[in-house]
């Protein structure tokens, strides 16, 4: 009688099983494909057990097979609100707030790794360091307010001229970096003469209505055989600040 009794108790503990397995995936932040995939395994292996060893679905069974339906809606809900959260922090860790464009840190790792392509492939790189021209004047003249938009209009004419919007970041303040793989420096000083001309066109006005003319600088560069992340930065700021100091508004190479 010890062992039916025991025997009845492992059974019970395993009829818990697919609720436990359900409520699992609570933990993991996975997507909403992930979460529909792993319940659906799940449900239909109860479904197939229940009606293998029964024949037949009970009242019993039915009442089971509605609770693991609803911990598997809870348990999809509280992963994707974990997923949600965990995307947030990293846009947060990643993103410029203002401009929506990849930071600093980002765009460092981008062209280590961009380096290193293109030396496996032996392809070039190119690399764009633009600033905007006496932006401390437009931020003390107009005030933050109008300074902000200007810098985000800015960031979406990069986005709109360079297709690849993930190369592109919010380098520092007024500056904005592009990495241009598998793009020489020729191809790169006409990427930035059209930013260049097209940034003098944009149509931008104060918070009190006033026009906006606004100018950007730019240094040009192309990797080299003895570059590394540092000294190709070093060389295209190089670039900018001939630019600045021969009248800005201009795009200026740097060897």
């Amino acid at each position: 009688m010890g062992g039916s009794i025991e025997q009845e108790g492992i059974i019970a503990g395993y009829s818990f099983l697919p609720f436990l397995l359900v409520v699992f995936l609570a933990i993991f932040p996975l997507t909403l494909i992930e979460g529909l995939i792993y319940a659906s395994t799940i449900i239909g292996v109860f479904l197939f057990s229940e009606f293998f060893n029964v024949g037949t679905f009970t009242i019993k069974s039915l009442g089971e097979i509605w609770l693991l339906v609803l911990l598997s809606g809870i348990a999809m809900w509280a992963q994707m609100a974990q997923l949600h959260m965990l995307l947030s922090l990293y846009r947060e860790a990643t993103r410029d707030a203002l401009t929506g464009l990849v930071n600093r840190r980002v765009l460092t790792v981008w062209l280590k790794r961009g380096i290193l392509e293109a030396r496996a492939n032996n392809t070039p790189l190119s690399v764009l360091l633009f600033d905007l021209d006496l932006f401390k004047k437009i931020n003390d003249t107009y005030g933050h307010l109008t300074g902000d938009a200007v810098l985000q209009s800015f960031s979406k004419l990069l986005s709109q001229q360079i297709f690849n919007r993930n190369l592109i970041g919010r380098y520092g303040g007024e500056e904005f970096l592009a990495i241009l793989p598998g793009k020489n420096e020729d191809w790169a000083t006409e990427m930035a003469e059209r930013i260049r001309k097209n940034c003098r066109n944009l149509k931008l006005q104060s918070i009190d209505g006033d026009s906006i003319q606004l100018t950007v600088s730019v240094g040009v560069t192309e990797l080299n055989a003895s570059d590394d992340t540092q000294s190709l930065l070093n060389r295209v700021d190089k670039g900018l600040y001939l630019a600045k100091e021969s009248g800005r508004d201009l795009v200026v190479r740097s060897q």
